[in-house]
């Protein structure tokens, strides 16, 4: 049966306008219920699309020296982008070559000519996001934002900037591996930026801002913002005159013996406070030393000799009656202790007989195993527990990351598996500073305590937190042990220690030293985790040697302790002797004239008092030495760094700023050794000098040429 075909068209039209009904049924329904049920949450959605919480970054603490000097800061950097769409081409093209001169003038890496070409590359992209400087400063940033083209605007004028916090060291490497780095995206933290990074991070805030046309945000005010609190100052205990004369001294003794790794540290004998510390290590690739490596508190090795005063405390604690002059036989060839012998490495004692004094002046491994054996053969576990007592056997508890844990070994310590650590030679071997490991760290904390008096303190590095003028953490000396051993035994552990410079295994270093010394010396075989102790540097034909040397200065009035500890030297010299005392002096001599021999404040007193002049100084002393005398001057060298101090004819006194040549010899005479130091040193001169006070005469000519590795020999005098 057939359909009408009108009929047909009918029922097709008529279906349609229902769909199209039911359709429309749908979309109204659908509004009614996007106005009514789900309009809170689409509104929702809007707002959270118009408005945002934006994070105000806190500025991160600065770190100063004990002097007030900025060592570590947060400083910002930007880098700069091009959008080419956001500039009119024609305008581009009008002012491209104006732009690139002033670009050139800038950043003179690439000329004009070569920047346009760079920002031709760009557009011939169309590129929206065109990298034109990375890592600038705010100065500069501010230099390009006034340049043609840029100075309209991210808009028209294309320019986009992208603001960074970079931590800036302003001594650059100067104690670097001891400042740290805090990295909270990367969870790593270290030196003295992770120890106090509670206080150093500050507090993150928060701003409610909406959104604006071209995308813009813009703060709009809320009861929820909360400010960003900057975080608070460090004060180290360091002094960067001092922590300059350690690297250096470091960096010259490595050098010289061509050693892999060593560390310097000094320290305030009184408060514990470390006032430089060094650590080095050669980089083989580049052929320099970097620091790379905590030595100071991560090295733990086997010290030598050093070790005998830990033993000889053990000893005058167990015998207080123990006298400097009583008689040790040590025989005329080498002991054997059970299935090992012992020699010493030069012979010394006539007919095989020495004194106590002479055990540590000579450092007699024989001696000191002799006296060590006789004392606690019975009882080893007895000389164990006063090395313990002493702290020996357990972290300082500095702060700092990477502190190792010492290892002394007690007699009845076992292995895993249950076999016994302590053997029939663990007794002997450990009194002269085997099988023991402790840190640099450790041994001169041990030798401040006996320049203190037998006050052992705690190694420090802060002394303050500051949020700005207001002292919130102060951190006072702290005493470890109020008394390593009774004032008699200290009195012989210091003479002792005396005589080791003055007629001992380091009286070649010291003879002719400016500033009185006492310490020891200490030798040991380096130990390879593969070859033990019979391996030999190939190319070298020798066993290679940690040494050491550990002491204070002066004798008569302990101010500072040092240590200089010098791993695998692989020069012509091997023992401590030759190797780390010498290390230990410079540091030494230095100190003593920059601290100890001379006023801080004495450094123009021979131009100012006697007329005579143009003589050198360090501006900021010579303008405070000028104002605390009350005297008129005239200075003329408000930026300048190093001055010339002047007397005219009719008494006006001047300041002028210096004109020093990196390849010429300055004259220093008259001038505070402090600072002539510290400015020959950064020269490239090393110095050597005899006397205190002022320098009365110096070796080079003013005038002449620089030549590499040239010393200045300078005589002081006190005014």
């Amino acid at each position: 049966m057939k359909t009408d075909p009108k009929t047909d068209t009918l029922m097709k039209t008529y279906l349609v306008y229902v769909l199209v009904l039911i359709f429309g049924v749908a979309v109204i329904a659908k509004i009614i219920v996007m106005q009514t049920k789900d309009n809170s949450e689409l509104l929702e959605r809007a707002e959270q699309r118009e408005y945002r919480v934006r994070t105000l970054e806190a500025s991160r603490g600065n770190i100063f020296s004990s002097d007030g000097q900025l060592m570590a800061t947060s400083v910002p950097l930007y880098d700069v982008y091009f959008d080419y769409k956001a500039v009119d081409s024609a305008f581009f093209a009008d002012n491209i070559d104006s732009l690139c001169r002033q670009m050139a003038g800038l950043f003179p890496k690439r000329n004009a000519a070569q920047w346009k070409a760079f920002f031709a590359e760009g557009k011939a992209k169309k590129n929206r996001h065109y990298k034109i400087a990375l890592n600038i400063t705010q100065a500069e940033l501010r230099e390009m934002e006034t340049f043609v083209i840029f100075n309209r605007g991210i808009y028209k004028g294309g320019i986009i900037k992208e603001k960074k916090i970079r931590r800036e060291h302003p001594y650059k490497e100067l104690a670097s591996l001891m400042l740290g780095m805090a990295n909270e995206q990367k969870g790593y933290y270290f030196g003295i930026e992770g120890a106090y990074n509670q206080y150093l991070k500050g507090q993150n805030g928060q701003q409610l801002v909406r959104r604006i046309h071209h995308g813009d945000w813009m703060p709009v005010g809320s009861d929820e913002d909360v400010d960003a609190k900057n975080g608070d100052d460090v004060i180290t205990t360091f002094d960067i005159k001092l922590q300059d004369i350690v690297e250096s001294a470091l960096n010259n003794t490595l050098t010289t013996n061509k050693a892999e790794q060593g560390c310097a540290i000094l320290m305030d004998v009184e408060t514990g406070y470390v006032k430089a510390l060094a650590n080095l290590r050669l980089n083989h690739e580049t052929g320099k030393y970097e620091e790379s490596y905590n030595v100071a508190l991560a090295e733990r090795y086997e010290p030598g000799s050093v070790f005998k005063i830990a033993s000889m405390v053990v000893l005058l604690n167990h015998n207080e009656k123990t006298q400097l002059t009583d008689l040790v036989n040590i025989g005329t060839g080498p002991i054997k202790f059970s299935n090992r012998v012992m020699k010493d490495d030069h012979s010394f004692a006539k007919g095989g007989i020495c004194t106590v004094q002479e055990v540590i002046e000579q450092s007699s491994n024989k001696g000191t195993a002799v006296l060590v054996t006789k004392a606690f053969a019975a009882h080893p576990e007895k000389y164990v527990d006063g090395l313990y007592a002493l702290g020996l056997n357990k972290k300082i508890g500095t702060g700092i990351a990477g502190e190792a844990q010492p290892v002394i070994k007690h007699p009845n310590d076992k292995t895993k598996d249950g076999r016994k650590l302590w053997s029939n030679v663990s007794l002997p071997w450990m009194s002269i500073g085997y099988e023991v490991n402790v840190t640099p760290m450790q041994l001169l904390t041990l030798y401040n305590a006996i320049a203190n008096g037998g006050r052992m303190m705690k190694p420090q590095f802060v002394s303050e937190i500051r949020r700005g003028n207001q002292t919130i953490e102060k951190y006072a000396p702290i005493v470890l042990n109020e008394h390593i051993a009774s004032p008699e035994s200290i009195e012989k552990l210091q003479t002792m220690l005396e005589g080791v410079a003055i007629r001992g295994t380091a009286k070649r270093q010291f003879a002719d030293c400016v500033v009185s010394v006492a310490g020891k010396t200490g030798t040991a075989q380096y130990y390879d985790k593969v070859q033990g102790y019979a391996y030999h540097e190939p190319g070298i034909g020798r066993k290679l040697y940690n040494t050491t040397f550990v002491g204070y200065f002066p004798t008569d009035k302990p101010r500072y302790s040092c240590i200089v500890m010098v791993s695998r030297a692989r020069g012509a010299k091997w023992a401590a002797g030759g190797v780390s005392a010498p290390g230990f002096r410079e540091i030494a001599e230095k100190v003593y004239a920059t601290r100890i021999g001379t006023r801080e404040d004495d450094s123009i007193v021979a131009p100012v008092e006697t007329g005579f002049g143009p003589v050198l100084a360090h501006h900021d002393k010579a303008s405070s030495y000028l104002n605390g005398i009350a005297r008129d001057f005239s200075d003329f060298a408000i930026n300048g760094e190093w001055v010339t101090v002047e007397s005219g004819q009719d008494g006006q006194i001047s300041i002028r700023e210096a004109q020093l040549a990196s390849n010429i010899v300055p004259n220093v005479v008259g001038m505070d050794v402090t600072d002539a130091i510290y400015l020959l040193e950064n020269m490239g001169i090393k110095t050597q000098f005899s006397g205190q006070g002022t320098v009365k005469e110096q070796s080079l000519h003013a005038g002449d040429t620089l030549k590499p590795n040239q010393v200045m020999q300078l005589k002081l005098e006190k005014k």
